[in-house]
């Protein structure tokens, strides 16, 4: 498998991982990045979003634009050994639900920017 798509983090044990000993980012303030340098030497995330954040629609919506996200990080050549935590941030209702793709992306690459810096 050359990189082709990021590994995907399930394991609660894995979140609870990262929660405690990562490092934290906001990108913004309904976004919030737990991130550690891994061993794997390769990518891998996972993706938190509360029922708080919006209906199953919603939360499905963005855990489908995060993995695209990273894919697409990937397919233009941005490595990362990291494991990333996305956690979308309970805020007023329908917030998800008008958030604009490219507004998303905004946020992810600022984040990013900032995990590489911090690793």
């Amino acid at each position: 498998m050359e990189n082709s798509s990021p590994l995907i983090i399930k394991r609660s044990s894995e979140f609870l991982a990262l929660k405690q000993s990562g490092k934290r980012h906001w990108p913004t303030k309904w976004l919030l990045l737990n991130y550690q340098k891994n061993s794997v030497g390769q990518l891998r995330f996972g993706v938190t979003a509360s029922r708080k954040v919006g209906s199953a629609i919603v939360r499905n919506k963005l855990k489908r634009w995060s993995r695209e996200y990273f894919r697409e990080s990937l397919k233009a050549g941005n490595t990362l050994e990291a494991d990333i935590n996305i956690i979308f941030k309970p805020m007023e209702e329908n917030f998800y639900k008008g958030l604009a793709h490219g507004e998303f992306v905004k946020a992810m690459d600022r984040g990013l920017q900032a995990v590489r810096k911090g690793l």
